[in-house]
């Protein structure tokens, strides 16, 4: 959960939501987006926004553990702030474990370049782009929501048992990027939305952390029922649900400790997620 800066001033993100719910079908702690409520904004062409949540243990319907916040649309607040409403938190310790996403009777295909955004509200400190506010969050892929492949991502900071703001130690991690796109104020066309020009992985008018499915790993550490036989399957044929994973609640295996997080950091605020290609 973010707060609008590291000062003594601390705005609780308390707003409420009020999208209306549907269970997915498979049931469980569910939602899906059916474009209700005040934020009818519309994705341009060419942008596929995950639609549906398959699982949100720490759903509650209320403020930000209602779990429509990550399908009912992006609204970032840019560089310097992270949203407070139509987001969906989870913890790094407490019932918001994890959540599931899908994109509604459709599958998320590799194609040239970024595949998907996770929109996370991180937010640069001081006007400082290599020092951020950031809720670190693992991100895994998979086409049975059993067996799921990740990105590998790698705490790179020495020690290890530190803690860094800088962005660079965190490669492969989502939630550290800030969120420029927003459907009201910055509704960017699908190229625009996908376009970085440096290949850093951190989409040059949308912000947000961009994924390549040409960069799944097959290490079982990073993914739960990993196999080189099924990470070749979900980089050639697509996927299915996405999960997002607070790094917190995750083990280092360089340090045998939990992943370390910002002192006051108490877990990722998401926006949404885009995908490119589909099928």
């Amino acid at each position: 959960m973010k707060f609008l800066s590291f000062a003594a001033v601390i705005v609780p993100l308390l707003a409420a939501h009020c999208a209306n719910i549907q269970k997915e079908d498979t049931g469980g702690n569910a939602a899906k987006n059916n474009n209700s409520g005040t934020n009818t904004a519309s994705a341009a062409s060419g942008i596929y926004l995950a639609d549906t949540v398959t699982e949100a243990p720490g759903h509650t319907g209320v403020g930000v553990y209602n779990s429509s916040g990550i399908i009912d649309g992006v609204r970032g607040a840019g560089t310097a702030a992270g949203a407070t409403t139509g987001i969906f938190s989870l913890d790094n310790s407490g019932s918001s474990s994890h959540v599931v996403v899908r994109w509604a009777g459709k599958k998320i295909k590799n194609g040239a370049g970024i595949d998907f955004i996770v929109f996370e509200n991180a937010f640069y400190v001081s006007g400082n782009s290599a020092a951020r506010f950031m809720d670190l969050a693992f991100v895994e892929v998979s086409n049975d929501n059993i067996s799921y492949c990740g990105f590998a991502p790698d705490y790179t900071n020495a020690p290890e048992t530190g803690y860094s703001n800088n962005p660079a130690a965190w490669p492969r991690f989502a939630g550290k990027t800030p969120v420029l796109y927003n459907l009201d104020t910055n509704n960017l066309s699908a190229a625009q939305l996908f376009q970085d020009n440096d290949a850093n992985k951190e989409p040059d008018l949308a912000g947000g952390d961009a994924f390549d499915l040409d960069d799944l790993a097959d290490n079982n550490t990073y993914g739960t029922g990993c196999t080189t036989a099924l990470r070749n399957e979900l980089r050639a044929n697509g996927f299915t649900y996405l999960k997002l994973i607070p790094a917190a609640r995750r083990i280092n295996p360089d340090t045998g400790a939990a992943f370390v997080a910002d002192g006051v950091s108490t877990g990722p605020d998401f926006d949404g997620i885009a995908a490119r290609y589909i099928e």
